[in-house]
């Protein structure tokens, strides 16, 4: 029922003219082009009324508590994420609450709605690390850390969410950034220690992430009018191996500047596992003595960057 919502009124030529678009774009598309590509497949849309009542009958009456079913079936799991981004969550903030990130309300619902057992478990671990990787607040990041290793029971949860604190505390500790070996668009290897003595500013990014992409031109300015500046601007791709070629192609053709490497095992990757990146665009900073200065740093199109590099480089 749940693909209803999602597929109500889309046509098919619509998604044959969508796949064709986006393949001559070749992932040079902005995130605005893309939503009209997306819309115009549609040809029928359901209206208010009609979405309320299968939203209902989809979500109506949740089983919360079935552990073979949540093992075994990906669809399951699947309706029950879905369940939690729809059901209303205002409930879950109090009235003297200002703004609460929508990942801190997802844990609150499953903390009170879900039975204990395996499924609160494996979901209190997911919102839990959704949060403390996502949300910049210091006091939040922290106050979930250890309510979370006060209740949970899961060893494996416990090392994980430790891993997860531990990097967490390396990012904010002026420590020496973990190093990394990584191959350019012409495959000579590039570490990062070698580009000590100069502030260092890396783009986490992949050709397939839209947001990463609206980026670039931001990104490209910044480059060039911090160019004379005792600063390297490092891309670092995160790519899947499969997509190498891909990502070769996307750099030459768009001419894009400063140094370009691809991680070697995308996500997996060890340096990106010790900024817990899970979720891309993300931008580093190092000081000279390749120390970090932001593990989660301004974005380029973020006014905020230039004045903090005007800071430190002038």
């Amino acid at each position: 029922m749940a693909f209803i919502l999602a597929q109500y009124g889309l046509d098919s030529l619509g998604v044959v003219a969508r796949n064709k678009t986006m393949k001559e774009k070749n992932g040079n598309i902005s995130a605005d082009e893309m939503a009209d590509v997306y819309l115009k497949a549609f040809v029928k849309k359901l209206s208010r009324e009609e979405r309320k009542s299968w939203t209902e009958k989809i979500y109506g009456n949740p089983d919360l508590r079935n552990e073979a079913l949540y093992k075994a079936s990906a669809s399951y799991r699947t309706w029950l994420t879905n369940f939690i981004d729809h059901v209303d969550k205002s409930k879950y903030k109090s009235t003297s609450e200002g703004y609460v990130p929508a990942s801190i309300l997802k844990l609150r619902m499953v903390l009170e709605e879900i039975p204990v057992g395996f499924i609160r478990d494996e979901l209190d671990y997911r919102y839990t690390t959704a949060v403390f990787n996502m949300v910049k607040d210091t006091v939040a990041k922290e106050k979930v850390y250890r309510e979370f290793m006060a209740r949970s029971k899961s060893t494996q949860h416990l090392e994980q969410l430790q891993n997860d604190y531990d990097n967490y505390k390396m990012m904010t500790s002026n420590a020496v950034s973990p190093d990394f070996s990584y191959g350019d668009v012409d495959g000579k290897m590039v570490t990062l220690s070698s580009l000590r003595g100069k502030y260092v500013y890396i783009d986490v990014w992949a050709t397939w992430c839209v947001p990463c992409k609206a980026e670039i031109p931001s990104l490209q300015k910044v480059e060039h009018d911090y160019n004379a500046k005792n600063i390297v601007f490092v891309s670092l791709s995160v790519d899947y191996l499969k997509d190498e070629d891909t990502w070769r192609k996307y750099v030459k053709q768009n001419k894009l500047s400063g140094i370009q490497v691809r991680a070697d095992k995308d996500f997996k990757s060890d340096f990106i596992k010790k900024y817990n990146i899970n979720s891309i665009p993300r931008f580093i900073l190092l000081n000279p003595e390749g120390k970090i200065l932001s593990g989660d740093a301004y974005r380029p199109s973020d006014v905020k960057l230039r004045a903090q590099l005007d800071r430190l480089l002038d």
